[in-house]
């Protein structure tokens, strides 16, 4: 019913005589998903795009010693459904998918998480 429904919304051209374009979501249709693997260390994040299916985007978790930046076996993929699959195929290996959770927002004056410099409750001064 809801796959229905989605597909006669896209394709409406006009509403009440104006004409609309409709297109989803890309943000709140797509999810990401860790994967760690020396076997991918070499491969690019542009080849892991155009190999691995549904993959949007890939990003390789970088760490710094010192002033030198190692970029590690773990990458971060976009994929494009709102659910990322278990696992995914790269070539003969089989990966298990782990959820991306974000780091949390940081005020960077006072470092409390949840709120960001401009709404900072604490610098506050109640006159």
């Amino acid at each position: 019913m809801f796959n229905d429904q989605v597909k006669k919304l896209g394709a409406i051209a006009t509403f009440l005589d104006i004409p609309v374009t409709v297109s989803p979501h890309k943000s709140l249709n797509s999810s990401k998903g860790v994967i760690r693997s020396r076997d991918l260390r070499f491969c690019s994040e542009e080849e892991m795009v155009e190999e691995l299916s549904g993959v949007t985007h890939a990003r390789r978790i970088k760490v710094r010693r010192g002033e030198i930046k190692i970029q590690t076996d773990t990458v971060v993929l976009t994929f494009d459904s709102p659910k990322p699959p278990s696992r995914i195929r790269a070539g003969c290996l089989t990966l298990d998918i782990r959820p991306y959770v974000p780091l949390p927002t940081r005020c960077y004056e006072c470092q409390r998480q949840g709120q960001v410099y401009v709404l900072d409750v604490a610098r506050m001064v109640i006159a």
